[in-house]
């Protein structure tokens, strides 16, 4: 979910004022001025296959008016053409080296294409142009996110919320780069900003009460990851990390559902098997807790926490044969692991008993 961005309302602007485009194009005859002008109005209109028409024919007529590009690059990014698009807008800023809206889109484009050094180049000339741009922050923003250039995504986000501080888009977006710069306090803040505009957005909310497990906020947390399971029953990684935090808090049976849950929804989660290992081991059902570290180790043999807690659990029912067999294979891997030279030393001491 983390990687995944489900929010991208701005195109080129805020707010329903997306596309200011003139009424009269300039164009170098009455004939191509007239199909610049009847494209564009289709463009204003979102008939965006019917706009393209009418400035094909423009541009096979050899105009030279930048609009002519921008329109048509705009229907085709509204098509999700953005190869096509990117081609238009590159034209436009051609003709017009200072039309910001079309260098504009040209880093919105390049953002899509995941070419995101260009379009932090084009949304950074654009705001050279207008430094009140609030769009180009935005999707330069979005570009250093992916980028996982974090300080300057939150330097742009911000400067977007300045100029914009009624699109809640921005504080998810600063939020979550907040969270990989570990300002967790910040992080929650945003995005409890962003949830004020839709309090039942899942995206939302399970990041949200992520940052407050790591704070060990463990009731909110909790309150948040349950809503997400409300409105995603099949979201295992709320069920995981709302079975972490009742973990924390000793809630022993319900953390055990909540891992439950994450494995009957995938049965090759070593993660949920490690944790509903560990809750079986903190009340001493060493059996179940045995079953569920195997079960890590069947997937991942050198996993030394599953070892280390499989000999815990064989010490604890006197098998310390297996048990040193573990901690012997955590010390193969981690030779200075101070707890497993203890707890084998301690098993060796019983089988010498």
């Amino acid at each position: 979910m983390k990687n995944v961005k489900q929010i991208k309302p701005l195109i080129w602007g805020i707010a329903g004022v997306l596309l200011v485009l003139p009424c009269m194009a300039i164009a170098d005859n009455a004939d191509v001025a007239e199909l610049v002008e009847l494209g564009l109005e289709q463009v204003q209109k979102d008939n965006f296959l019917d706009a393209i028409l009418y400035l094909n024919q423009a541009v096979d007529l050899n105009t030279v008016d930048p609009e002519a590009f921008y329109g048509r690059g705009f229907s085709y990014y509204s098509l999700e053409n953005y190869d096509q698009a990117l081609t238009d807008y590159s034209r436009a800023a051609e003709l017009d080296p200072g039309y910001a809206d079309a260098i504009h889109g040209k880093g919105v484009c390049c953002y899509f294409l995941g070419n995101y050094d260009q379009a932090i180049t084009d949304l950074s000339r654009a705001i050279e142009i207008d430094p009140e741009y609030a769009a180009a922050y935005y999707w330069r923003g979005s570009s250093y996110y992916d980028a996982e250039n974090y300080e300057q995504a939150v330097f742009d986000f911000t400067m977007f919320i300045e100029i914009s501080p009624d699109i809640a888009d921005a504080f998810y977006w600063r939020g979550l780069s907040n969270l990989e710069l570990e300002n967790l306090e910040q992080a929650i803040a945003d995005l409890t900003v962003y949830l004020e505009t839709d309090p039942d957005d899942g995206h939302g909310l399970f990041w949200r009460g992520y940052v407050s497990s790591l704070l060990a906020i463990h009731d909110e947390a909790i309150s948040d990851l349950s809503r997400v399971i409300e409105l995603y029953p099949e979201n295992t990684n709320a069920n995981y990390w709302r079975g972490h935090n009742y973990f924390y808090l000793q809630n022993y049976d319900r953390a055990i559902s909540d891992f439950s849950r994450v494995i009957e929804i995938n049965p090759d989660d070593s993660y949920a098997f490690y944790w509903r290992g560990y809750c079986y081991f903190d009340i001493e059902n060493y059996d179940e807790a045995i079953s569920d570290f195997s079960r890590v180790l069947e997937l991942y043999p050198d996993d030394a926490d599953a070892l280390y807690m499989r000999g815990r659990c064989y010490y604890s029912v006197d098998n310390h044969d297996l048990a040193i067999s573990d901690f012997s294979r955590v010390l193969e891997l981690n030779p200075d692991d101070a707890d497993a030279i203890y707890w084998r030393g301690s098993s060796l001491g019983n089988i010498e008993e």
